[in-house]
């Protein structure tokens, strides 16, 4: 049996803007708008690898997500919204056509701040591993 690398990420980020947009502090953007306001959120790039547990196969999916703030929400801010993010992501398990996500957990999380940047800019980072399994 081969397994089907065809992982749903179009229909995963949907479910996770649905998810955070109206309950984290800020937007939430797959691409910035020009005049958006901070702070907000991106999704990162996912990456994903084979996954085999009790004979089921699957993908484990590695997805960052971005904070942005500036000037006085500063990291502060950051780590509040970083902490909305985990809270939101890890409280239920999202539907998927034709996907099972069936673990999601929260792994990694930093704040730095962006010295190129003019004023007082901050970048947080939430990451995921999320098991997904084909149904």
């Amino acid at each position: 049996m081969s397994i089907d690398t065809s992982v749903p990420y179009e229909a995963m980020q949907t479910a996770y803007y649905t998810l955070l947009q109206g309950v984290i502090t800020g937007n939430v953007y797959d691409e910035v708008p020009d005049k958006a306001v901070h702070p907000y959120m991106t999704f990162g790039e996912p990456v994903d690898t084979e996954s085999e547990a009790r004979g089921v196969k699957g993908r484990l999916v590695t997805w960052p997500f971005h904070v942005w703030s500036k000037d006085a929400g500063g990291k502060f801010e950051c780590y509040g919204i970083m902490a909305e993010i985990v809270e939101t992501m890890t409280a239920q398990l999202v539907t998927i056509a034709g996907w099972q996500e069936v673990q999601k957990t929260y792994r990694t999380g930093q704040v730095r701040r962006l010295e190129k940047e003019p004023g007082l800019n901050y970048q947080g980072t939430v990451t995921f591993m999320i098991l997904m399994n084909k149904v």
